[in-house]
């Protein structure tokens, strides 16, 4: 019999899973055909200028059979990198991180399904900034947990029991997008939701070190929008920037 938590699990890989599956068949529509395009004109223009009009049909092929090979490639990466599982691992591995017994993954997989379905507590949006490609996100909050999914990276879960403190606070970041000849930088300001756990003095951590856990967000309104979620839901939020 499935599990409660299983279930959670199961319904968190349907919500990637569609994200994964509109991507490839976008790359399969798209992005294949232009690439096939581009290289059927770029070996048949070479074949062209050069005098070789015999030859024409010969260098349109060979474009294609080219750009077959490198949307081969650029699909078996893309394959790998979005497969469900992977994600879904990433959320395990939190929940691992938090040392849960049986009973309390349960417990994490029935809020988890109620907040879900009831959709009050559910904050979703679209990743947009640097290095982002409008992945869907969402902030869930239940009684006794809060998850980030879909930011980077791509799950936070923190259990609200442990939290002595949250507060919400600002870093100044770089990121370096990359093209076929350049590299280009961004600038940009990562506003953030911070988790301090009670026990930091028992673990040697000050008050000046960085927090247990840290959600981001790129636009500020969607962060305060978070942090009023957070405090509805019973927790204190001190907010740092004011």
């Amino acid at each position: 019999m499935e599990s409660t938590y299983e279930t959670w699990l199961k319904e968190e890989r349907g919500w990637i899973g569609a994200y994964c599956g509109r991507t490839l068949r976008n790359s399969l529509l798209k992005v294949v055909p232009t690439t096939l395009l581009l290289f059927a004109l770029l070996f048949g223009g070479m074949v062209f200028l050069n005098g070789e009009t015999q030859d024409l049909l010969a260098g349109v092929i060979g474009g294609l059979v080219f750009g077959a090979i490198i949307s081969a490639f650029y699909l078996a990466i893309l394959l790998l990198s979005l497969r469900p599982g992977r994600y879904v691992r990433k959320i395990e591995k939190c929940v691992k991180e938090l040392s849960m017994t049986e009973t309390e993954r349960e417990l994490l997989g029935k809020e988890m399904l109620a907040a879900l379905e009831g959709g009050e507590q559910v904050l979703s949006y679209q990743m947009v900034g640097p290095n982002s490609k409008g992945t869907p996100a969402r902030l869930v909050l239940t009684p006794h947990y809060a998850l980030q999914e879909g930011s980077s990276p791509y799950a936070v879960l923190a259990r609200l029991s442990d939290i002595a403190e949250v507060k919400t606070g600002s870093e100044e970041k770089v990121a370096v997008t990359r093209g076929t000849r350049s590299r280009t930088r961004h600038y940009f300001t990562l506003y953030t939701i911070g988790f301090y756990r009670r026990d930091r003095v028992e673990r040697g951590v000050s008050e000046n070190d960085l927090p247990d856990y840290a959600m981001g967000f790129f636009q500020k309104d969607l962060r305060d929008d978070a942090a009023g979620m957070i405090e509805k839901n019973g927790m204190q939020v001190t907010h740092s920037e004011m």
